[in-house]
């Protein structure tokens, strides 16, 4: 059979769908179908039309403010089961406050890993932040009623960004951005790995502060040296902690491989427990960084 040059074209075009266009159709087919879910906004370089193979999904959730606090506590679970998120999602403290929750899921799709931006907002808060954004809004809840602002929600969000980050969560924040790194120096953005590799850095100092000397994590650099190395422990994970401070600030391949293997030496060092609940996640994870 002959193809027409249109029929061409457009197997051309289905054979070279950016792969991160079919995970947004599952994620929308998966939130449309929650009645407490009231928007979807895109944002980033896929709303801009500058995406490319390593772009993120960065999708913005409007959820009925009554029902923002219930939603919030099952997200995680559902981009997991449903999505097939490989580690618990990091809370994003890169993505500026917009009067919700943001966290970054790395999600398994078509055997690759596809990075996820989530930003859980309440409904009223959807029209400020597309104005913000410069988002797409690609669905909202049919016959929807302009939302009204909740107190109890900012109270919420307020809460829960005022807590200090757990063990497991600053582990899989440094596996978060080692995977982010990896993006960036594939596309040789050296300004956005110089200050992702500092946040790294300092997710592993925080992750030691906050395993071996919890109540006074608050105080990050500030005698380090002097009361982490009084013990032996201490010492060998500020060894550590002085190799990830040594390498390139922009790192290479070579040395993000390296840093990578740092940050999981330490985070079996400090807290042995969660990298034993974190195993079958980190095993997936390193599959996809190898």
């Amino acid at each position: 059979m002959t193809l027409t040059r249109s029929a061409t074209l457009a197997e051309l075009t289905a054979a070279n769908r950016p792969a991160q266009l079919d995970l947004l159709d599952h994620i929308i087919g998966l939130f449309t179908g929650s009645p407490a879910v009231t928007h979807l906004l895109v944002r980033g370089s896929l709303a801009y039309g500058t995406s490319d193979r390593l772009s993120d999904v960065d999708l913005v959730v409007g959820v009925q403010p009554s029902q923002f606090p219930a939603y919030a506590a099952v997200l995680d679970a559902v981009v997991r089961v449903e999505l097939g998120a490989i580690l618990p999602g990091w809370p994003d403290r890169i993505v500026p406050a917009m009067g919700g929750l943001g966290r970054v899921h790395l999600v398994e799709h078509q055997g690759h890993l596809q990075q996820l931006d989530l930003y859980l907002a309440p409904a009223d808060r959807i029209p400020a932040i597309a104005r913000l954004t410069r988002g797409v809004l690609i669905y909202t809840i049919p016959d929807s009623e302009p939302e009204q602002p909740d107190p109890t929600v900012e109270a919420f969000v307020r809460d829960r960004l005022a807590v200090a980050p757990s063990c497991r969560e600053l582990v899989v924040e440094a596996l978060v951005l080692a995977s982010m790194l990896r993006k960036r120096h594939a596309r040789q953005q050296r300004m956005m790995a110089y200050a992702e590799y500092h946040m790294l850095v300092t997710a592993v100092r925080s992750l030691i502060r906050t395993a071996l000397q919890p109540n006074r994590a608050a105080y990050g650099w500030y005698h380090l040296d002097t009361e982490i190395g009084a013990s032996s422990l201490g010492r060998a994970c500020l060894s550590d902690l002085t190799t990830l401070m040594d390498a390139p600030s922009v790192p290479t391949r070579d040395s993000l491989a390296h840093a990578l293997e740092v940050v999981i030496t330490v985070a079996h060092r400090v807290t042995p427990d969660t990298m034993d609940d974190l195993r079958l996640d980190l095993d997936a994870y390193l599959h996809h960084m190898t």
